[in-house]
């Protein structure tokens, strides 16, 4: 793949790579990485012509002639001077001298492109200050001639000023619809920076580039579809500008980190993107590379209860990219690259991946009930920060700090997780009475935590009484042991109740039966009218012991040591016949029983075996 050539020192060989050495080297591109490195240079000859700040066209079309296809890479990014012709095609050289933070470093892609897409092809460019264009033609001929590497180049007239034009004219790749719309989908997610308004908002810039395949426009990836949830600090954050400095290179690296858990769980969105030079290079990476597994300065496996976290990795420098953790083409990341691992001086991407994107991947387990993700798009009333990651500028910054990461406590989200069961206990809901930004969280868990359909649960304009939100079950067994009382006096009494206890009061009445019910205007004399009186305290105060209420009932429980005894359930078909056939189908305590059921633990079994049967019957219905 080399040749020696002898020159007027006898001590001396000069070493030149063949033509060979071209053709070996697109074994490893595709079509897609072909017209993405030519894209690239496309790229670059923008930034060098007006630093991006103009308006860009990248067109790829394709031309059917007979058996032969033809590739038209054209963009409208400068043009590229005469003097720079050989930049295109010659091996190793790039616009890095000429641009600072450029694409193209290595000097190898897009050459290795041109010859894998096919021979022979053209390249014509006028740079938007010059009277005339220049083009030239690369040939089979030309490759099969060591010794001569150059190529004449003439002039050309008929190209628009600022423009280049790569003419591939016999492609080597079979072109169809699926095809066109794979390059299209790999384009938007390549130069998702550069194409997406969302993107570009995030980080601060403003580009105007279009880039069109057969006639139809590239759409980007766009951003993540994070959620801007109002709870315990779950919102998106970006870390921005973290310097990284090596002793050895002569230009620092910047390091911006984005992370959040999106609205819903998705296997086709979630991992870790990382971009080199505003150019993805990896997408939903879940290994080392991705900054997971086990090991000093990783965040753990990522396994699918993962699947909502979202993490944007971007590295740019005005040095030489060739130092950032990408392969020459531009498809893989580097692990042991330094600036990923770090050195003694310096701590690596992996390192502030750790510390910013832990407590986000520690939650993502499942820690966080659906409710208060999926409701909170970017364009949700609550939406932190109006539906916009919050910017933290660690430019003068060495470690995260607390009030930069979500809360792993979750407090907000315990309490209104606690409001929905106690809610869904009482039979109620107090959608009314909470923050606009709760509600559908709340009436989301409220759902959940209820089997009966929100519309069958008593709207209250009153928030309940904490006691109850902190021990509904023992609440909502003091009302039920309420209304059994009334209704084995045959009476109906709901008004000396709160709003929010007349839901279960109203529930039991109805599922027993109301029909032949006294129906009182004043509290019966000799009868508890108040869950207070009920455990005949004064006033209104609420039984909130661990044993449950106190049962209004003639009949206690003789032996106050029963109620930790086992309670074994059969279920018996045939009745009292001869065929009647019995089999045990669960064991449990009382305490665990009378919880289920919402009634005290000191109840006797008359009353937990009846309210068993209405349970059961009501389930069964």
């Amino acid at each position: 793949m080399s040749q020696f050539y002898q020159n007027a020192d006898p001590d001396r060989a000069q070493l030149l790579p063949t033509k060979d050495t071209l053709t070996a080297l697109k074994s490893d591109v595709t079509l897609e990485s072909a017209i993405l490195e030519l894209c690239d240079n496309s790229l670059d000859a923008w930034k060098r012509s007006n630093e991006r700040t103009g308006k860009a066209h990248i067109d790829i079309d394709i031309n059917e002639h007979g058996e032969r296809t033809e590739l038209i890479v054209r963009d409208t990014a400068g043009g590229v001077p005469r003097d720079d012709a050989a930049m295109l095609f010659g091996l190793g050289k790039t616009a890095k001298d000429q641009v600072s933070g450029a694409i193209g470093t290595f000097g190898v892609g897009a050459k290795k492109s041109l010859v894998n897409l096919g021979l022979p092809f053209q390249i014509r460019s006028r740079d938007k200050t010059a009277d005339v264009g220049w083009t030239y033609r690369i040939t089979e001929d030309w490759f099969n001639d060591d010794e001569d590497w150059t190529v004449p180049v003439h002039d050309a007239e008929d190209i628009q000023p600022g423009t280049t034009e790569i003419l591939i004219e016999d492609l080597n790749y079979n072109w169809n619809e699926e095809t066109e719309q794979e390059l299209r989908n790999r384009l938007g997610e390549a130069y998702n920076m550069f194409l997406s308004d969302e993107m570009q908002a995030l980080r601060g810039t403003n580009y105007d580039l279009e880039i069109i395949v057969n006639g139809e426009k590239v759409e980007p990836e766009g951003i993540p579809n994070w959620s801007f949830s109002p709870f315990d600090g779950l919102h998106p954050r970006r870390y921005k500008n973290i310097e990284l400095n090596i002793a050895e290179f002569d230009a620092p690296v910047y390091l911006h980190i984005t992370v959040g858990l999106l609205t819903k769980k998705s296997n086709r969105a979630a991992g870790t993107d990382i971009y080199c030079q505003e150019r993805k290079v990896a997408s939903r990476l879940r290994n080392a590379e991705g900054g997971f597994g086990s090991g000093q300065d990783r965040l753990g496996n990522f396994n699918p209860r993962h699947q909502r976290l979202k993490v944007i990795v971007e590295l740019e420098t005005d040095g030489d990219g060739q130092v950032l953790p990408w392969d020459t083409q531009k498809s893989s990341i580097d692990k042991h690259n330094p600036f990923m691992r770090g050195t003694d001086d310096c701590k690596g991407v992996y390192n502030w991946l750790r510390r910013t994107v832990q407590s986000y991947f520690d939650l993502d387990a499942d820690r966080v009930p659906q409710a208060f993700l999926e409701p909170y798009d970017e364009d949700h009333p609550a939406a932190i920060n109006d539906g916009k990651p919050k910017v933290h500028d660690y430019s003068d910054r060495t470690q995260v700090v607390k009030q930069h990461r979500p809360d792993t406590d979750l407090s907000d989200i315990k309490l209104i997780t606690r409001k929905a069961q106690a809610d869904a206990q009482l039979q109620i809901t107090r959608e009314d009475v909470l923050d606009e930004a709760q509600v559908d969280a709340y009436i989301m868990q409220l759902e959940r935590e209820s089997d009966r359909n929100r519309e069958n649960l008593v709207t209250v304009s009153s928030a309940p009484a904490e006691v109850a939100t902190e021990h509904p079950h023992e609440i909502s067994g003091q009302i039920s042991e309420l209304a059994r009382v009334h209704h084995h006096n045959g009476v109906y009494y709901p008004n000396d109740l709160p709003e929010w206890q007349t839901a279960r009061y109203d529930a039991h009445m109805s599922r027993h039966g109301k029909k032949d019910l006294r129906d009182l205007s004043e509290a019966p004399d000799d009868l508890p009218a108040t869950l207070g009186e009920l455990d005949g305290q004064d006033g209104d105060d609420l039984a909130t012991n661990n044993q449950g209420p106190t049962v209004y009932t003639a009949d206690k429980l003789e032996d106050p040591s029963k109620s930790t005894e086992e309670a074994e359930i059969f279920l018996v078909l045939g009745g009292d016949t001869e065929d009647e056939r019995g089999s045990r189908v669960m064991e449990t305590t009382r305490k665990e029983l009378t919880n289920q059921l919402n009634i005290g633990n000191s109840s006797t079994d008359e009353v937990l075996w009846e309210e068993l049967r209405e349970h059961l019957k009501e389930s069964l219905d």
